[in-house]
């Protein structure tokens, strides 16, 4: 269903620079596409989780003219979905490299 190859089109950001990102663009959605027991074991505040496994089903709920900023343990997930919404005409598309694995800054745990 979904591809892990890289695409031209959809931007990569570091952890770092999410981190900057998310201090700073109000235009932008941050989703994090681990799934669900994932996410509530550790994940960054003021991300949206939503599973790549239920992404295909769920995409329609996210805005086309705001940047989509995607997430995962370590960037292939996240890719895959980026690679997803790209095909269904999201244009403004960026996978964060590294995910959760190389992500520094504070965390949210259960």
């Amino acid at each position: 269903m979904f591809f892990g190859t890289s695409n031209d089109q959809i931007g990569e950001i570091t952890t770092a620079e999410l981190e900057a990102k998310m201090k700073t663009n109000d235009n932008a959605v941050f989703i994090d596409v681990r799934e669900v027991d994932e996410y509530e074991d550790k994940h960054v505040a003021g991300m949206t989780n939503i599973p790549l496994s239920r992404l295909a089903s769920e995409y329609t709920q996210l805005p086309k003219d705001k940047e989509i900023v995607i997430f995962c343990r370590s960037g292939n997930r996240s890719m895959q979905a980026a690679n997803f919404l790209y095909e269904q005409g999201y244009t403004k598309v960026t996978n964060v490299s590294g995910g959760i694995l190389s992500w520094d800054g504070p965390v949210v745990t259960k």
